[in-house]
Protein backbone atom coordinates (compact mmCIF):
# COMPACT_ATOMS: atom_id res chain seq x y z
CA UNK A 1 0.00 0.00 0.00
CA UNK A 2 0.78 3.52 -0.05
CA UNK A 3 2.00 3.75 3.53
CA UNK A 4 4.49 2.77 5.68
CA UNK A 5 2.38 0.70 8.48
CA UNK A 6 -0.16 -1.72 8.46
CA UNK A 7 -2.47 0.15 11.13
CA UNK A 8 -2.72 2.90 8.53
CA UNK A 9 -4.66 0.87 6.41
CA UNK A 10 -6.89 0.39 9.25
CA UNK A 11 -7.97 3.78 9.96
CA UNK A 12 -8.48 4.51 6.45
CA UNK A 13 -11.36 2.88 6.33
CA UNK A 14 -13.20 4.91 8.97
CA UNK A 15 -12.20 7.87 7.09
CA UNK A 16 -15.69 8.91 5.26
CA UNK A 17 -17.34 8.85 8.86
CA UNK A 18 -14.73 11.21 9.85
CA UNK A 19 -14.94 14.92 10.17
CA UNK A 20 -11.40 16.52 8.33
CA UNK A 21 -11.83 19.97 9.21
CA UNK A 22 -8.25 20.86 7.96
CA UNK A 23 -7.35 20.56 4.31
CA UNK A 24 -5.04 17.54 2.98
CA UNK A 25 -1.25 18.50 3.02
CA UNK A 26 -1.07 19.07 -0.44
CA UNK A 27 -3.69 21.59 -0.27
CA UNK A 28 -1.28 23.25 2.57
CA UNK A 29 1.67 23.19 0.10
CA UNK A 30 1.57 27.24 -1.55
CA UNK A 31 -0.91 27.61 -4.66
CA UNK A 32 0.71 28.21 -7.65
CA UNK A 33 0.75 31.84 -8.90
CA UNK A 34 1.95 31.84 -12.16
CA UNK A 35 -0.14 29.24 -13.79
CA UNK A 36 2.10 26.64 -15.65
CA UNK A 37 5.18 27.78 -14.63
CA UNK A 38 4.25 27.22 -11.15
CA UNK A 39 3.00 23.79 -11.77
CA UNK A 40 6.07 22.98 -13.72
CA UNK A 41 8.17 24.26 -10.81
CA UNK A 42 5.70 22.17 -8.60
CA UNK A 43 6.33 18.86 -10.71
CA UNK A 44 10.21 19.48 -10.46
CA UNK A 45 9.78 19.44 -6.62
CA UNK A 46 8.19 15.95 -6.68
CA UNK A 47 10.99 14.82 -9.05
CA UNK A 48 13.50 15.67 -6.49
CA UNK A 49 11.40 14.51 -3.49
CA UNK A 50 11.64 11.08 -5.21
CA UNK A 51 14.92 11.28 -6.09
CA UNK A 52 16.00 11.94 -2.33
CA UNK A 53 14.03 9.00 -1.34
CA UNK A 54 15.25 6.49 -3.83
CA UNK A 55 18.56 7.67 -2.49
CA UNK A 56 17.98 7.30 0.84
CA UNK A 57 16.15 3.41 0.69
CA UNK A 58 19.41 2.48 -0.87
CA UNK A 59 21.23 2.69 2.37
CA UNK A 60 21.34 -0.09 4.78
CA UNK A 61 18.05 -0.06 6.71
CA UNK A 62 19.18 -2.32 9.29
CA UNK A 63 19.06 -0.85 12.61
CA UNK A 64 22.63 -1.66 14.67
CA UNK A 65 23.22 -4.62 16.81
CA UNK A 66 21.83 -4.18 20.50
CA UNK A 67 24.76 -3.89 22.60
CA UNK A 68 23.82 -5.84 25.69
CA UNK A 69 26.53 -4.43 27.84
CA UNK A 70 25.53 -1.27 28.08
CA UNK A 71 23.52 0.29 30.94
CA UNK A 72 20.29 1.35 29.75
CA UNK A 73 17.42 1.60 32.42
CA UNK A 74 14.29 1.31 30.26
CA UNK A 75 12.36 4.28 31.48
CA UNK A 76 8.98 4.11 32.96
CA UNK A 77 6.13 7.04 32.47
CA UNK A 78 3.44 6.27 35.00
CA UNK A 79 0.01 6.35 33.53
CA UNK A 80 -3.50 5.89 34.48
CA UNK A 81 -5.43 2.47 34.51
CA UNK A 82 -7.50 3.86 31.62
CA UNK A 83 -4.24 5.46 29.67
CA UNK A 84 -2.80 1.50 30.20
CA UNK A 85 -6.21 0.41 28.50
CA UNK A 86 -6.09 2.41 25.94
CA UNK A 87 -2.55 1.65 24.51
CA UNK A 88 -3.67 -1.77 24.72
CA UNK A 89 -6.16 -1.74 22.99
CA UNK A 90 -4.25 0.30 20.15
CA UNK A 91 -1.56 -2.02 19.92
CA UNK A 92 -3.97 -5.37 19.58
CA UNK A 93 -4.21 -5.11 15.82
CA UNK A 94 -0.57 -3.90 14.55
CA UNK A 95 0.97 -6.83 13.62
CA UNK A 96 4.42 -5.43 15.09
CA UNK A 97 3.36 -6.13 18.44
CA UNK A 98 1.34 -9.33 17.66
CA UNK A 99 4.26 -11.83 18.90
CA UNK A 100 4.89 -9.75 22.21
CA UNK A 101 3.80 -11.58 26.08
CA UNK A 102 1.39 -9.70 27.94
CA UNK A 103 4.79 -8.63 29.98
CA UNK A 104 6.70 -6.99 26.94
CA UNK A 105 3.29 -4.76 26.06
CA UNK A 106 3.04 -4.03 29.46
CA UNK A 107 6.65 -2.61 29.45
CA UNK A 108 6.21 -0.94 26.09
CA UNK A 109 3.21 1.02 28.01
CA UNK A 110 5.04 1.60 30.02
CA UNK A 111 8.09 3.10 27.94
CA UNK A 112 5.38 5.13 26.26
CA UNK A 113 5.41 8.71 26.54
CA UNK A 114 3.25 11.73 26.18
CA UNK A 115 3.73 14.29 24.04
CA UNK A 116 1.30 17.43 22.83
CA UNK A 117 1.51 19.00 19.30
CA UNK A 118 -0.22 22.30 17.86
CA UNK A 119 -2.66 21.90 14.81
CA UNK A 120 0.03 22.04 11.78
CA UNK A 121 2.61 19.68 13.38
CA UNK A 122 4.65 17.82 11.01
CA UNK A 123 4.61 14.77 13.10
CA UNK A 124 6.85 13.01 10.61
CA UNK A 125 8.19 14.19 7.70
CA UNK A 126 8.09 11.87 4.14
CA UNK A 127 12.13 10.61 3.41
CA UNK A 128 13.84 11.12 7.03
CA UNK A 129 14.70 8.87 8.57
CA UNK A 130 12.38 8.15 11.61
CA UNK A 131 12.93 6.86 15.42
CA UNK A 132 9.52 7.25 17.02
CA UNK A 133 6.67 5.02 17.03
CA UNK A 134 3.35 6.80 17.94
CA UNK A 135 -0.75 6.02 19.30
CA UNK A 136 -3.12 8.79 19.00
CA UNK A 137 -5.61 9.74 21.88
CA UNK A 138 -6.53 12.77 20.47
CA UNK A 139 -6.64 15.15 17.69
CA UNK A 140 -6.47 14.17 13.90
CA UNK A 141 -3.30 13.21 11.78
CA UNK A 142 -3.82 13.10 8.22
CA UNK A 143 -0.93 10.72 6.06
CA UNK A 144 0.58 12.28 2.70
CA UNK A 145 2.85 10.41 -0.07
CA UNK A 146 4.75 13.34 -2.49
CA UNK A 147 2.03 15.75 -0.99
CA UNK A 148 -0.77 13.48 -2.30
CA UNK A 149 -3.58 13.00 1.07
CA UNK A 150 -3.48 9.22 1.19
CA UNK A 151 -5.55 9.03 4.58
CA UNK A 152 -6.11 9.97 7.89
CA UNK A 153 -6.60 8.70 11.59
CA UNK A 154 -7.67 9.79 15.02
CA UNK A 155 -8.17 8.71 18.63
CA UNK A 156 -6.99 5.10 18.89
CA UNK A 157 -4.97 5.01 15.40
CA UNK A 158 -1.30 4.44 15.28
CA UNK A 159 1.86 5.24 12.82
CA UNK A 160 5.71 4.83 12.41
CA UNK A 161 6.03 1.61 13.73
CA UNK A 162 8.66 0.45 11.33
CA UNK A 163 10.95 3.11 12.84
CA UNK A 164 11.09 0.29 16.08
CA UNK A 165 12.71 -2.22 13.64
CA UNK A 166 14.53 -0.54 10.92
CA UNK A 167 16.04 2.51 10.02
CA UNK A 168 14.43 3.49 6.56
CA UNK A 169 13.05 6.24 5.27
CA UNK A 170 9.66 7.45 6.23
CA UNK A 171 6.90 6.08 3.66
CA UNK A 172 4.73 9.22 4.26
CA UNK A 173 4.16 13.26 5.59
CA UNK A 174 1.68 12.61 8.98
CA UNK A 175 0.12 16.25 10.20
CA UNK A 176 -1.40 17.47 12.59
CA UNK A 177 -4.84 18.44 11.18
CA UNK A 178 -5.72 19.54 15.38
CA UNK A 179 -4.21 19.52 18.57
CA UNK A 180 -3.10 16.15 18.89
CA UNK A 181 -1.98 14.25 22.01
CA UNK A 182 0.12 11.48 21.26
CA UNK A 183 2.04 8.95 22.93
CA UNK A 184 5.12 7.93 21.59
CA UNK A 185 7.95 5.67 21.96
CA UNK A 186 11.45 5.46 20.32
CA UNK A 187 13.52 3.00 18.76
CA UNK A 188 16.30 2.02 21.13
CA UNK A 189 13.99 2.26 23.79
CA UNK A 190 11.97 -0.49 22.32
CA UNK A 191 14.68 -3.17 20.90
CA UNK A 192 16.42 -2.76 24.66
CA UNK A 193 13.40 -3.40 26.31
CA UNK A 194 12.71 -6.64 23.79
CA UNK A 195 16.56 -7.81 24.13
CA UNK A 196 16.47 -7.57 27.97
CA UNK A 197 13.07 -9.56 28.54
CA UNK A 198 14.54 -12.27 25.54
CA UNK A 199 17.65 -12.21 27.80
CA UNK A 200 15.50 -12.94 30.73
CA UNK A 201 13.51 -15.53 29.44
CA UNK A 202 16.10 -17.33 27.57
CA UNK A 203 17.83 -17.87 30.64
CA UNK A 204 14.82 -18.93 32.32
CA UNK A 205 14.43 -21.56 29.82
CA UNK A 206 17.91 -22.91 30.05
CA UNK A 207 17.40 -23.25 33.30
CA UNK A 208 14.30 -25.45 32.81
CA UNK A 209 15.97 -27.72 30.57
CA UNK A 210 18.46 -28.21 32.43
CA UNK A 211 16.40 -30.41 34.57
CA UNK A 212 15.60 -32.32 31.43
CA UNK A 213 18.05 -35.63 32.54
CA UNK A 214 19.03 -35.93 28.76
CA UNK A 215 19.46 -32.67 28.12
CA UNK A 216 21.32 -31.60 31.23
CA UNK A 217 24.54 -32.74 29.71
CA UNK A 218 24.93 -30.59 26.71
CA UNK A 219 26.75 -27.41 26.29
CA UNK A 220 25.27 -23.88 26.18
CA UNK A 221 25.71 -24.02 22.56
CA UNK A 222 23.60 -26.96 21.80
CA UNK A 223 21.46 -25.71 24.21
CA UNK A 224 20.91 -22.70 23.20
CA UNK A 225 19.86 -24.50 19.34
CA UNK A 226 16.97 -26.17 20.84
CA UNK A 227 15.64 -23.22 22.97
CA UNK A 228 15.37 -20.82 20.23
CA UNK A 229 12.87 -21.72 18.19
CA UNK A 230 10.86 -22.56 21.33
CA UNK A 231 7.30 -20.85 21.69
CA UNK A 232 5.49 -19.97 24.61
CA UNK A 233 1.77 -21.68 24.22
CA UNK A 234 -1.23 -20.93 27.00
CA UNK A 235 -4.36 -23.23 27.25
Amino acid sequence: GPHEEASVEKTTIEEDSMQIDSPAPAAAAAAPANGDASAAVKRETNVNIHNRVRQKRAQNIFAAPIDLTERYQTPRYPKSDAAVQFIDSALEDNFIFASLSSTERRLLIDAMMMEQVPAGTVIIKQGETGDFFYVVEEGHVSFAVDNQHVGSTGRGGSFGELALLYNCPRAATCLANTVCRLWKVDQKTFRHMLANNTNTQQKDINDVLRKVPFLAELDDRDLLRISDPLTSVTF
